[in-house]
């Protein structure tokens, strides 16, 4: 995507947090949060952030104006404007419906704020900090106040989760419970692919059949298996990792794993 710069081109790009993407402007800056609003939070304004704005963008005043808020804890909405109005990146009409998404954000409960943390975790790959931030809500004071939907749901991302850390009998688990609980193809699908993954062909069969697939079905699903391997790479079981999930876990909650 081809975005027009006005101001300085910094040689220098700041790496944004979790997602690792580069950005050489104060344009492309806008348009990264423009484009993440739903997953933008207080974390995503740091020290570093300012002294990019600052040192390799040229965005002196205004790196001050956000050091001074960020000091003073100013809230999402008036640090996610500040930025937007650095430059006419976007029109005004459009920053109005930005502040409008945001106070939809703001106005959440805090479950549903940890659950979008949790979810960033997630896209930006941050697997083991995904998985704390998933068992947390599953386990902790949060998980009554979500709906059954939302709770297989949130059982969905933490398979996807224990997957991507080759824990192939943990996602299982949560797909098929997921599935149970929010009735989405997608997590069962998922279930009987992670039995296909650990060679369990006779549970694979048995559990499609007491799903009411016939043979068909269950051949085409074998297919898209087969297609999902062809281009995916099968994480390797990688014990530091887990081992440091484990670890943070029990920190995170006081509690043996």
């Amino acid at each position: 995507m081809f975005i027009r710069c006005y101001g300085k081109v910094a040689k220098t790009p700041y790496i944004m947090p979790y997602t690792k993407a580069k950005i050489y402007s104060l344009e492309e800056l806008c348009c990264y949060i423009g484009n993440n609003i739903y997953t933008i939070t207080e974390d995503f304004f740091r020290d570093s952030l300012v002294e990019w704005l600052e040192k390799e963008a040229g965005q002196k005043e205004l790196a001050r104006k956000l050091s001074r808020m960020i000091t003073n804890r100013e809230t999402l909405k008036n640090l996610v404007v500040t930025i937007l109005c650095g430059c006419d990146y976007y029109k005004e009409k459009e920053i109005r419906e930005f502040i409008r998404v945001l106070d939809e954000i703001v106005s959440l409960p805090l479950h549903e704020k940890k659950k979008i943390r949790a979810d960033n975790y997630m896209r930006a790959g941050l697997y083991a900090k995904s998985l704390i931030a998933y068992q947390q809500l599953l386990s902790g004071s949060f998980a009554g106040n979500f709906s059954t939907e939302s709770y297989g749901n949130i059982l969905h991302n933490r398979g996807l989760a224990h997957f991507y850390t080759a824990s192939f009998a943990e996602a299982e688990r949560d797909f098929k419970e997921a599935y149970t609980r929010n009735h989405r193809v997608e997590s069962l699908h998922h279930f009987l692919y992670m039995l296909l993954m650990q060679g369990r062909e006779a549970d694979f069969q048995r559990s499609c059949v007491s799903c009411g697939m016939n043979m068909a079905q269950m051949e085409e699903l074998r297919k898209k298996y087969m297609a999902a391997i062809d281009e995916t790479d099968i994480p390797e079981s990688r014990d530091d990792d887990i081992d440091l999930y484990k670890e943070e876990l029990r920190k995170a909650t006081n509690s043996a794993v």
